[in-house]
């Protein structure tokens, strides 16, 4: 998110903007500089409401849709973490080129709880303060979307309740155009013919690699599903593109291992079946630590909106509830379950006319949950998504509003479209 600062807009540059990579190389170059200088030391340790106050600066701003940790950041970067960096990792980091009268560049880490300031030069052949200050000046040209944040427009209690920082629109057209997107489950699964050998052949070569003849193959007839299992795992694919992993068993607590052991394990196991879902970018959206494993979930993104998965049941004795494409329980040795919601997208063709005010998103919300305390009720995040549905058939998928709630609640607001002309 870029912005000149309070009352002016702030623009979401998306992957494929012009800005995108040149923005993100330079937060890259300062995530190592902060990781790997040990001259690095925090100039300030402030309280999560500070975020508010940071937001609203001259800034270039980087969110995660997790905090990821000092550890798992030097391992994407393939370095060792050496330096005095303060943080518990960054959730959120926002680069302030021309706040430091020193001609020093300013940073501003996020992790959830505290920010964390540092002084840092700038990096060599990054960008300069000219060339931040010549790109904000350009997007003013550009035909791009604007946003609001939402302390410059809500001030009593806005931290009991909203999160400063979530983008908003409240000013300019009520409308905005979306297309349609069309989900289907994989070719290769809903081409299945359960009684033809090939066809099982075919599959159990795609999800089993090299290991396939050691599994046995037969169909599951009260769930229909195909089932491939031998001494040590299991895996089922339903007919919805669902397909599950168990290790059948039991895990020590030694082999729990670190985060990026663990994490290399889950990436290991989608790589080596992303041709299952072809044409989809998959992003880590969420990391949790047990005693003896790890759980990492990753989700979609299709033309740069998010696609949701909320309570997706399961079409199993147990009808378990999935609210990421993936989610993977991981230790440092091996996967040790998966549920991955295997679905092909393309963009349709119907041109959407839909309602981006922040107000009618909070009129309808309470009216669609009733049983929400106005009181009570908290924002972390508010983001537009397509929401997938269990179904075994293709879907059409209209942009919904996902809003999430501090204590971790997810409630889902189908977005008003403009009525017809004289209506």
């Amino acid at each position: 998110m870029v912005s000149e600062g309070f009352e002016n807009p702030h623009w979401v540059i998306k992957e494929n903007h012009e800005y995108y990579k040149p923005l993100w190389n330079d937060a890259k170059a300062y995530i190592k500089y902060l990781l790997t200088d040990k001259s690095v030391t925090s100039k300030g340790e402030y309280g999560r409401e500070f975020w508010g106050d940071v937001v609203l600066k001259k800034s270039f701003v980087f969110e995660f849709k997790t905090c990821i940790n000092s550890e798992l950041l030097a391992a994407f970067l393939n370095e060792s973490w050496v330096s005095g960096f303060k943080s518990e990792g960054i959730y959120k980091m926002a680069i302030l080129p021309s706040e430091n009268i020193n001609k020093n560049l300013t940073i501003y880490v996020f992790d959830g709880d505290k920010v964390n300031k540092y002084v840092v030069p700038f990096v060599t052949k990054g960008l300069s303060i000219k060339d931040y200050d010549d790109i904000i000046a350009n997007l003013y040209k550009q035909d791009i979307d604007e946003y609001g944040v939402i302390k410059e427009y809500v001030t009593n209690y806005v931290y009991q309740y909203l999160s400063p920082d979530v983008l908003i629109v409240a000013q300019g057209p009520k409308f905005r155009n979306y297309k349609n997107l069309i989900c289907e489950v994989p070719q290769k699964i809903r081409d299945i013919q359960p009684n033809s050998s090939q066809d099982l052949n075919d599959i159990a070569k795609t999800v089993l690699g090299e290991n396939e003849d050691d599994y046995i193959r037969s169909i599951d007839v009260y769930n229909n599903t195909i089932v491939f299992q031998n001494l040590s795992s299991m895996y089922r694919i339903y007919k919805d593109g669902l397909l599950e992993y168990k290790y059948l068993h039991t895990i020590n607590n030694y082999e729990k291992g670190s985060k990026v052991e663990a994490l290399k394990r889950a990436l290991e196991f989608i790589n080596r079946r992303d041709k299952l879902a072809p044409g989809v970018d998959i992003y880590l959206s969420g990391i949790v630590e047990h005693s003896n494993y790890y759980t990492f979930t990753f989700d979609y993104k299709c033309n740069d909106i998010a696609v949701s998965f909320n309570e997706y049941t399961v079409n199993n004795k147990d009808k378990n509830k999935l609210n990421h494409a993936i989610t993977v329980d991981v230790n440092s040795q091996r996967v040790l379950s998966c549920y991955w919601i295997l679905k092909e997208f393309k963009l349709g063709k119907d041109n959407l006319m839909l309602n981006v005010k922040f107000e009618s998103l909070f009129d309808d919300i309470f009216t669609l949950y009733q049983d929400i305390s106005i009181k009570d009720f908290s924002v972390k995040d508010i983001n537009m998504s397509y929401e997938v549905k269990f179904s075994i058939n293709s879907q059409s998928l209209e942009p919904v509003w996902i809003v999430e709630t501090i204590e971790g609640k997810r409630y889902v607001v189908p977005m008003q479209r403009k009525p017809p002309e004289g209506k």
